[in-house]
């Protein structure tokens, strides 16, 4: 685990599908996966890995439905132009 200059640490969450994946958490959240994972029983930590990866999908979709909400934001202060040459004056 690395600490950053703000207090957050990054740690590494093993998923089966997407192999490690580094989190950004706070230090108290950071403590409580470790131990959870370290007491829990076979079953409960399957369940809980299921219930991480479906929220981290989750965050990847509301992430890139942002990023075009905000394209669509952009483009619509864009004034239009009609494609072609100018007219000739």
């Amino acid at each position: 685990m690395a600490k950053s200059r703000r207090g957050y640490q990054t740690i590494s969450l093993k998923f089966r599908k997407r192999g490690d994946v580094a989190v950004r958490t706070s230090p108290k959240t950071a403590r409580a996966l470790e131990e959870i994972s370290e007491t829990m029983p076979l079953y409960e930590g399957v369940r809980l890995v299921q219930v991480l990866e479906a929220v981290y999908d989750q965050g990847r979709k509301d992430g890139s439905r942002e990023v075009i909400e905000g394209f669509e934001r952009v483009a619509a202060t864009i004034p239009h132009r009609a494609p072609g040459r100018p007219r000739s004056r």
